[in-house]
């Protein structure tokens, strides 16, 4: 078998297992003499990597270097190594039907280079759409795993008090120990619901941080797409879609906080960063609204006081105004809801 049946052999191999797109540098390899991959190296100034001498240097080394080259004149010249030779009876042939060949179009050098820059976009912006789709999964994930987070919270604490009200039984003499089996059953499952609390925990952790690694992602995309639009020619762009008006609704508004002596008094005790996170929590609802998910507003009891998240443990209570307004009431710990809500209702 021939060099030209084994380079054919391998680039159908490629195709068959890795779909039509196929790297510019596996072409060079496989397409070009290793002695033309070699002159057009030096003609640029290159070295092989590896430790390899450019005389020496094979194609698979040699075809990486000419295929990162991005400036365009270069890599016109780097595609030219693509095309075949014209033979003299093809020159002599294109000599005498001169006038001929004139008026038949040619693909010129520029429009090949814009179509590969073309399916560059596409790609890129293929790439760009399935990390944004990643992002708005992770975010859906985080979401959830907030919400079991906090309904694994409030049945801990359920389960904690009534352990604590059984322990906290009539005791005498012949009364058995306070750790009955229903006692004991509490125990394991105050056990279970902690233990998956801490996985809930870093599950959330992890999500965050892999939040954070999709969004930079995307914006190195973004960036590369408005790079590769700027090289296409102006009959190769895409018309870009108007832009969506940006919805008219109270949420994206900023809402005016009016802070009672309440919200005040029910500071005291609370340690500082508890509170650094309740002013920072009530800014985030301010600029951000109620449909911002990890603050978690909802209205409570059927009654005009409303709720946001400012940490695990933290409340902050409020009332909406009809100007804009919101109304701080108190700062309070999740396990007191009950009581704080009929505080508030009394008011």
């Amino acid at each position: 078998m021939n060099d030209g049946a084994v380079a054919l052999k391998k680039l159908a191999e490629r195709v068959l297992g890795k779909g039509s797109d196929v790297p510019l540098a596996m072409l060079l390899e496989l397409l070009v003499p290793v002695k033309k991959l070699r002159e057009t190296t030096a003609h640029f100034g290159l070295s092989p990597k590896g430790g390899f001498r450019l005389e020496k240097a094979p194609a698979h080394v040699l075809a990486p270097l000419l295929a990162d080259l991005r400036d365009p004149k270069q890599l016109d010249v780097v595609l030219q190594l693509l095309l075949p030779p014209k033979s003299a009876a093809a020159s002599a042939m294109a000599t005498a039907d001169d006038d001929e060949a004139a008026t038949e179009p040619a693909v010129s050098e520029t429009a090949v280079l814009a179509n590969l820059r073309a399916a560059e976009l596409v790609r890129a912006r293929d790439e760009l759409e399935r990390a944004r789709e990643a992002a708005t999964r992770a975010r859906e994930r985080e979401s959830d795993v907030s919400r079991r987070l906090q309904r694994a919270e409030q049945e801990v604490t359920l389960l904690r008090g009534e352990l604590q009200h059984r322990s906290g039984g009539a005791v005498g003499p012949a009364a058995p120990p306070p750790a009955a089996a229903g006692a004991t059953e509490l125990l394991q499952r105050v056990h279970d619901l902690e233990s998956e609390l801490e996985g809930m925990v870093a599950n959330d952790e992890t999500l965050r941080r892999q939040l954070a690694k999709d969004h930079s992602r995307l914006r190195e995309l973004e960036a590369t797409v408005a790079e590769l639009d700027a090289l296409l020619p102006k009959g190769k762009r895409r018309y870009k879609p108007q832009p969506e008006p940006e919805p008219t609704v109270d949420d994206r508004r900023f809402l005016l906080p009016r802070f009672l002596p309440s919200f005040y008094k029910s500071l005291e005790g609370k340690e500082r960063k508890s509170v650094a996170r309740a002013f920072a929590a009530i800014l985030q609802f301010c600029t951000e609204g109620h449909a911002y998910p990890g603050l978690e507003v909802k209205q409570l009891g059927g009654q005009d006081t409303w709720s946001l998240r400012a940490s695990l443990g933290l409340r902050v209570y409020f009332r909406q105004l009809p100007d804009g307004e919101i109304e701080l009431l108190e700062l309070g710990n999740r396990e007191d809801q009950n009581t704080t809500l009929r505080r508030l209702k009394e008011r």
